[in-house]
């Protein structure tokens, strides 16, 4: 039987080391960081992840895992969001940024937050209330077990306490598939760098671009 533990800034470490391994490859991500090259791009992961993670928990996030770090979600509560100034000086984020470059400032910035925050907006309306599954990974040797989903339905139970909607991003088709089964709509397919980088995230002119979902689940629909 697997185990379930959650926790706050303790948990940055494995967090960490469980996300940095798991999108080395992503699609979003790699697109993100895309004007580095790929060896570059996966030995920054680790310091990306501590940043973005290290904000989240300054933001009261829950890091919920399974299995000794098989796999763990992180859930931000209504009202906070990581991407407010003080939490990211504290979270050290400044000088990430300075060191990804300005390209890639702007995919994060200009280009992807834009798109998700309207998303957002178009769908929630005047509902200011929200949980957002910020992060989501599973290592990849305990994939398939379901512990992804597992993690997520009790997101779920939390969020229909509140009778609050739950938030989340898919990055892959494989992904946005398994958020689908949990009960997720799919509400906007948004593509980023279409005529500059590849389905995969790397450069390509001409090329498709990289897809994400934006999706939500309300608790009245189950």
């Amino acid at each position: 039987m697997s185990k379930f533990t959650s926790g706050g800034k303790e948990c940055i470490p494995p967090a960490t080391k469980l996300f940095a391994k798991a999108f080395e490859t992503d699609p979003i991500i790699t697109y993100m960081l895309s004007s580095m090259g790929t060896e570059a791009r996966i030995a920054y992961l680790p310091r990306y992840f501590d940043a973005l993670l290290t904000a989240a928990a300054l933001n009261q996030a829950s890091f919920m895992e399974a299995d000794d770090w098989q796999s763990c979600s992180v859930l931000l509560s209504p009202g906070h969001r990581v991407d407010n100034t003080w939490t990211m000086l504290q979270a050290g984020m400044i000088p990430l940024l300075y060191n990804i470059g300005f390209k890639s400032i702007y995919r994060m910035m200009g280009e992807w937050a834009p798109q998700v925050d309207a998303s957002k907006a178009r769908t929630l309306g005047k509902e200011k209330k929200f949980y957002y599954v910020f992060f989501t990974a599973t290592a990849e040797d305990a994939r398939g077990k379901g512990l992804c989903s597992a993690i997520i339905k009790q997101q779920q139970e939390i969020a229909a306490r509140d009778g609050l909607p739950l938030w989340i991003e898919a990055t892959t088709e494989h992904s946005k598939g398994i958020y689908a089964k949990l009960g997720f709509e799919t509400i906007d397919e948004i593509v980023l760098g279409k005529g500059k980088a590849n389905a995969d995230g790397l450069p390509c002119k001409g090329g498709p671009g990289v897809k994400t979902w934006t999706m939500i689940w309300r608790p009245q629909k189950q």
